[in-house]
């Protein structure tokens, strides 16, 4: 499958199979195009900083010697890409069309740019062939920023790459260069059609154990997504104690609803991830409906490691951060927001959860949020305003809220609800 499957917890890239193929995405020619690169500077290393947003990795890119634009680093891509609007500016012709579609239902349409070069710090790519799709039109409401693009498997398959969560800093390196002398565990990759598959173990809530192979996704915002298969197979709709359902993510099918629910333990290699927050799919179509493979591993917690991805030799490293054992939260308010541009840029309620303290509130599907507790919409980022409502149970805010023309002050107190 084939570019684009977004929501707002995850960018993964896919390209359309038939119903047999695995989520897996290559380009028609199952082969990565045509690539050189050069270091700036001797040494075969790079170093570049980045800006963590929904728990994603930005990094500012130039392309064509333009910019820097912000491009997601993304393990769930199976392609680098560029955006359809970043492309025109370039004039960056675009040919071969193509049909893609994710985790909902519907497609979207990409096409294939030619002889593009980005540049990464002191890293210089010049690719023959690059994917060109509108990506930012489709996720850049739920991000709450512009994206410009995706660095996936065309950068990573040819690099060891190197993520520190804590410092905001991503290393790439040349294979034959890179040596590991830390403590950290290494896990075997499997690599199909561009996404990498990791083995690991999870103690589900009814106390039984279950193994499987996961996608490890660096673009995908919340902890762990497990396949509606998976999820049959296990009962786990029935068999766990408390559950919400929720819209977890928006992408180019639609809204997507999950139930969510606390998972006991989930086992990568030695390290042990215990009593985190996880969604079981209810997916009829798409990648999430697939039963090759038991779930989606997200950022959420590759960001409590320093990750080192090394795809050449088959690897994946992981040691924990400060941030390993600090606990697992979902959202406390019941809502789910989208970012509203303009010169009055606020938040719009997208959902909101039954029974949930914006319910209890009298929030509403479609009411725009002008203000927190006495500050314009516009002074926070839609990231802030989701870590303000998941961080601090019992805190109360004011939220000025718009409706039909009129201005009213809804109060709402956090409470955990899962």
């Amino acid at each position: 499958m084939r570019p684009i499957a977004v929501r707002t917890s995850f960018v993964l890239v896919l390209l359309l199979y038939p119903p047999a193929a695995w989520c897996g995405q290559a380009r028609h020619e199952q082969q990565p195009p045509a690539l050189t690169y050069k270091f700036i500077h001797p040494g075969g290393r790079t170093h570049i900083g980045f800006e963590l947003n929904a728990n994603k990795i930005y990094l500012p890119i130039r392309v064509n010697n333009r910019g820097p634009y912000w491009f997601i680093l993304d393990t769930g891509s199976v392609s680098n890409v560029v955006d359809t609007d970043v492309a025109n500016r370039l004039s960056i012709t675009a040919r071969d069309s193509f049909e893609a579609r994710g985790a909902g239902e519907k497609t979207i349409i990409g096409a294939l740019g030619s002889n593009v070069s980005l540049t990464i710090s002191e890293l210089e790519l010049s690719q023959s062939k690059i994917d060109i799709e509108p990506v930012n039109t489709a996720i850049s409401g739920a991000e709450g920023r512009t994206v410009d693009g995706l660095l996936g498997y065309d950068l990573l398959s040819r690099f060891v790459v190197e993520i520190d969560y804590v410092t905001r800093q991503v290393t790439i390196v040349e294979p034959g260069r890179f040596h590991y002398f830390g403590q950290g565990e290494t896990i075997p990759l499997e690599i199909v059609r561009g996404n990498i598959l990791v083995p690991a173990d999870l103690t589900l809530p009814n106390g039984s154990t279950a193994s499987g192979t996961f996608l490890i996704d660096t673009a995908w915002r919340t902890s762990l997504t497990l396949t509606s298969p998976f999820v049959a197979t296990h009962n786990l709709l029935t068999t766990t104690p408390r559950t919400i359902d929720a819209v977890t993510g928006i992408g180019i099918g639609g809204s997507t609803v999950d139930t969510i629910g606390r998972v006991p333990r989930l086992k990568l290699g030695r390290y042990a991830i215990e009593n985190f927050v996880a969604e079981f799919s209810h997916a009829k179509a798409g990648v999430l409906s697939q039963g090759d493979f038991a779930g989606v591993i997200g950022a959420e917690v590759l960001r409590r490691f320093n990750v080192i991805f090394d795809y050449p030799h088959g690897r994946m490293i992981i040691e924990p951060n400060a941030m390993f054992r600090a606990p697992y939260e979902f959202d406390m308010s019941g809502l789910f927001l989208t970012s509203e541009g303009g010169s009055s840029k606020g938040f719009k309620v997208y959902s909101t959860i039954t029974g949930s303290p914006a319910a209890d509130a009298g929030i509403r599907e479609g009411d725009l949020i002008d203000a927190i507790d006495g500050q314009p919409a516009s002074k926070f980022t839609l990231d802030q305003v989701r870590q303000m409502f998941k961080d601090a149970e019992s805190k109360q805010h004011s939220l000025s809220i718009r409706r039909n023309g009129k201005t009213h002050t809804a109060k709402l107190r956090l409470r955990r609800i899962i």
